[in-house]
């Protein structure tokens, strides 16, 4: 009686352990949605057909271009896309997860009166010929380029390290150094709005810093410039960044949770009701350190607890006749507090004879309005305000560690953005896009610091407003399939100094039959100062004045030639040179080799007073990109960049620029295998190497002397540390099951552990020169819910 109780009850566990095994081993589905509109006008297209390739059957689009697809199993898939009236188009490597639905909007090309080839889209990021009427130097990324590459920590500026032209040697920072330039002349736009620097630890007026705000799981399809950019991107003279959000579920609820290196995170999205198209949007993160030491727990870091959070969220409304409004908004804050500690001199961030206190915030927020007042004609309104704010305490240390009050620093920039555009398809030819933007610009700084002989004294005080106006106007002609021309023009006025400035850009584009195309393109390109910069203070007598006031903009000239060739075999090549000459470039009134060209190398935008529009420099070299995208399994990226970039200051004495380091390459290849149908294993590797950085040699005879560290002002950045070398290795693992997904990676970074050094400082307590060194072995993880 017994063993027959025992032997049903091992039955039915077996039953179910069997039925359990047959669950999880199904092949989960997924469903795809979308919008298939018109890549000029941006309106839906009715009647276009949307295929699977491997699934029987197909969709046609609704009178909005709207689409689903039901039961569609996940991995990886190629969707055609087509219609009568457009050019046919294939989408390679769409990601389709158990956990999350897959939303796409495929972007048609409307015929013109002649044959033309089908354009093929390989993987998920593509040149930007057509979207922004850019010509040269343009490519297009979303969230998965940002989680697919090994070294990229969920960061989108790390991630644009790997593209040919981008030299990024600071394991700290995610500085984005284009063709030489400094970080500083590189543009940041959120939803069509200039933003601040989007980063935590970021200074006013930079543009990097350690861990990015900015969050990868709602990045949308986005775009990256490296020059010669169109007419809408103005006030920059090296790239822009021009990033979206992507729109929330509107079918069904969906959450996200994610712990690694950038915090523990939460993000849910979905419709407002099943009755309306709304949706909402939205993520937020908070720092595993900062997280733990708040619950008591001792992270091993002393004082130096890195404390931050953020949260990003896009709320659309779609009315039956009023068109769309959007809401949007990225936010956050950060604090950290170093100790002086001798013994802690490997710590980049760290300075052993200072205490130094840290806290920055940045917020964007707006309201977008979008209306079609027909099927070739639509404009878009953006009210938003952006703000940034940062303190920041240093105190030096005598010899008994007794802290001295040595610098202080509290400034706030905020604006509010009025943006007006409109686009305008006059036929399948012919497209226009103009706007105007308004930046009520207000700031307030605080800022001081300890002077040898007058004691602690303000360089940088000031509070008010100024205006800067902008428009632009851009026009393509498609003379045929083959031939295409970008042409347009940029406008900006300061009212703090009236410096007005006007541009222009022209880029022609040529497509052989044998899938290769040649590019040459133009542009005048200029930017108004890191504002705080026309505010320092000259102490002349008792008094301090204002010298920096005057200063106009710096401009700069890019003309950039490309050829590109897609070969049969999927893999394709892009080559590009380049001249960039710069003008009108800050410089010191006395003549020394003192240039803005040099300035965001490090923590803020540079001290100097007594500036004047006088300083030259010029940037010249040949990239080279090699690509695979991801298909059969597989994907392979290598870029090599070879470049020159000098500069005079005002003495006429021309010198490398500091971030002239000659080269960067970089080959990064991935493979992915998947298991019995809900797993998948991938392996990633990236090899980069850089020259060495730039820096002016120390006088250590005369330094000893002078108690403090003295340069070789002649020899300004003549010399480099060795040459960057690091090597990477991610692995992941994920796994759909019915309902959710689970991803799971491990990112070791810098294998070898290879001693890049950071910078050399001279010990004025010691009379020595020390070196610091980057980033060594360092294991980065990261686990991934969607459900």
């Amino acid at each position: 009686m017994q063993i027959c109780l025992l032997r049903k009850r091992f039955l039915l566990v077996t039953v179910i352990l069997f039925n359990t095994l047959i669950v999880f081993s199904q092949h989960p589905v997924q469903t795809v949605r979308g919008n298939v509109v018109d890549q000029q006008s941006k309106k839906g297209i009715e009647h276009a057909s949307v295929i699977i390739e491997g699934m029987t059957g197909g969709i046609v689009t609704d009178s909005n271009g709207a689409f689903i697809i039901y039961k569609v199993p996940v991995g990886r898939i190629t969707i055609q896309v087509s219609h009568i009236g457009y050019e046919p188009l294939r989408l390679f490597n769409i990601v389709v997860e158990s956990g999350k639905e897959t939303l796409l909007n495929p972007e048609l090309i409307e015929k013109l009166n002649v044959t033309q080839k089908e354009i093929v889209i390989s993987g998920r990021r593509e040149k930007l010929s057509n979207r922004q009427m850019a010509t040269v130097s343009a490519v297009e990324f979303n969230a998965e380029d940002s989680r697919r590459y090994a070294g990229s920590r969920n960061d989108v500026a790390r991630m644009a390290s790997n593209f040919a032209g981008v030299n990024s040697v600071n394991d700290g920072r995610n500085d984005i150094i284009i063709r030489g330039n400094s970080p500083l002349g590189l543009l940041w736009r959120l939803e069509v709005v200039d933003i601040p620097n989007p980063n935590h630890y970021g200074s006013l007026g930079a543009t990097g810093g350690p861990v990015s705000m900015l969050n990868n799981n709602v990045i949308g399809q986005s775009a990256f410039y490296t020059g010669a950019f169109p007419a809408q991107f103005g006030n920059a003279t090296s790239g822009a960044f021009d990033l979206s959000l992507r729109k929330g579920n509107d079918n069904k609820r969906e959450f996200t949770g994610q712990i690694g290196f950038n915090g523990l995170e939460l993000g849910t999205e979905g419709p407002f009701s099943k009755k309306s198209k709304a949706s909402y949007i939205v993520y937020y993160r908070y720092s595993i350190p900062g997280l733990l030491k708040s619950l008591g727990v001792d992270v091993g870091v002393g004082a130096a607890v890195p404390k931050y959070q953020d949260i990003s969220f896009k709320i659309d409304l779609p009315t039956k006749k009023a068109g769309q409004f959007t809401l949007f908004g990225v936010g956050g804050k950060s604090s950290i507090e170093f100790k002086g500690d001798l013994k802690d001199t490997s710590n980049f961030y760290n300075d052993p004879y200072n205490n130094l206190y840290n806290s920055a915030k940045m917020g964007v927020a707006g309201i977008k309005h979008t209306y079609f007042f027909n099927n070739t004609t639509s404009y878009t309104l953006t009210l938003a305000a952006t703000g940034s704010n940062v303190i920041t305490k240093q105190d030096s240390l005598d010899a008994y560690s007794i802290p001295h009050k040595n610098y202080r620093e509290n400034g706030s920039e905020w604006r509010y953005v009025i943006n007006a555009a409109i686009n305008k398809k006059f036929s399948a030819s012919d497209r226009l896009t103009a706007g105007i933007t308004v930046d009520q610009l207000h700031y307030k700084y605080s800022d001081s610091i300890l002077d040898r002989d007058y004691g602690f004294v303000p360089f940088l005080t000031a509070k008010n407003n100024t205006q800067l106006l902008r428009g632009f106007v851009q026009w393509q002609h498609r003379f045929s399939g083959r031939l295409t021309l970008n042409t347009g023009a940029y406008a900006q006025h300061l009212t703090l100094n009236n410096k007005t400035a006007v541009e222009g850009r022209i880029g022609i584009r040529y497509r052989l039959n044998n899938a290769g195309a040649f590019s040459l393109a133009y542009g005048t390109h200029s930017q108004m100062q890191p504002l705080m910069i026309y505010f320092h203070e000259t102490r002349s007598g008792d008094k301090f004045i204002q010298t920096n006031k005057n200063l106009g903009f710096t401009k700069s000239t890019h003309i950039v030639a490309g050829w590109e060739q897609t070969l049969k075999n999927a893999w394709k090549y892009k080559m590009e040179a380049y001249v960039q000459m710069l003008s009108n470039v800050p410089v010191e009134s006395r003549l020394t080799d003192w240039s803005a060209l040099n300035m965001g190398a490090g923590y803020g935008a540079g001290w100097e007073d007594s500036l004047v529009n006088k300083g030259k420099g010029h940037n010249y070299g040949i990239e080279l990109t090699v690509e695979k995208p991801f298909s059969n399994g597989y994907y392979a990226l290598a870029t090599a960049s070879v470049f020159n970039s000098k500069y005079k200051g005002s003495n006429g004495v021309q010198h490398n620029t500091v971030f002239n380091g000659n080269y960067v390459v970089n080959a990064l290849a991935g493979k992915e295998w998947q298991i019995r149908d809900i797993h998948s294993i991938a392996v990633d590797i990236k090899l980069t190497a850089a020259g060495g950085k730039r820096f002016t040699p120390i006088n250590e005879s005369a330094s000893v002397t002078a108690g403090r560290v003295i340069y070789y002002d002649e020899r300004s950045f003549e010399e480099k540390t060795k040459a960057y070398f690091r090597l990477d290795l991610k692995l992941t693992y994920r796994m759909n099951n019915k309902g959710f997904m689970q991803e799971f990676f491990v990112d070791f970074q810098n294998v070898t552990n290879h001693k890049n050094i950071f910078n050399q400082w001279y010990d004025s307590r010691t009379g020595k020169v020390r070196t610091q060194n980057q980033l060594g072995f360092w294991p980065n993880f990261n686990y991934r819910i969607q459900f």
